[in-house]
């Protein structure tokens, strides 16, 4: 867990202070759309909502609310509750994507289970191949970062996770990927 809060801290301060403080979360929907689209199949998208602390916190998480002719975004403004039940809901996502390496604990898309399924050998030479790492990189975070973020990211698990195991370093990786403010708000 320790490493897992090193790596969030190493990611967020990686990134530009200017870009988190001036931008809003994405919002609830664009990031269960977003992974939906990428990692699920189209038939069966993923319900992140059976990851939050509790029911109806979505809305703290950035939503769009209508009122008459109003339609307006609330609750998109980083703060310390807010990113606090993003990092719970995403790193109980960021377990059961580490979790499938033991069993099918959610469901994939077929290019991405391919791709876990290497991950999941980890720390066996094949699962730090580069395309491994990156085919990971790409399929959760999109090309919502740049190329340095993905080294420093590769780099980090590859030094500090070098020897550890596979449902832990799938996690961690998942958790780190999915906390970054490349990934959570818009730019």
């Amino acid at each position: 867990m320790i490493r897992a809060l090193a790596a969030l801290a190493m990611i967020w301060l990686a990134t530009s202070a200017a870009f988190a403080q001036t931008s809003q979360f994405k919002g609830w929907a664009a990031i269960s759309r977003e992974l939906s689209t990428r990692i699920a199949p189209r038939d069966e998208p993923l319900d992140l909502g059976e990851f939050l602390p509790a029911e109806d916190m979505e809305d703290l998480l950035g939503t769009w609310s209508s009122f008459g002719t109003e339609h307006t975004f609330r609750n998109g403004v980083p703060n310390a509750l807010n990113l606090m039940i993003w990092h719970v809901t995403l790193s109980g996502f960021a377990n059961a994507v580490g979790e499938t390496c033991e069993s099918e604990r959610l469901v994939f898309h077929p290019r991405f289970i391919k791709t876990l399924q290497q991950l999941c050998q980890w720390p066996l030479p094949a699962a730090k191949e580069e395309r491994v790492l990156l085919e990971f990189w790409t399929s959760m975070m999109g090309y919502n970062a740049g190329e340095d973020e993905y080294l420093v990211w590769k780099e980090f698990f590859l030094r500090e996770y070098r020897d550890g195991k596979p449902p832990e370093t799938v996690a961690a990786m998942t958790l780190a990927i999915t906390m970054n403010p490349r990934f959570l708000l818009h730019r």
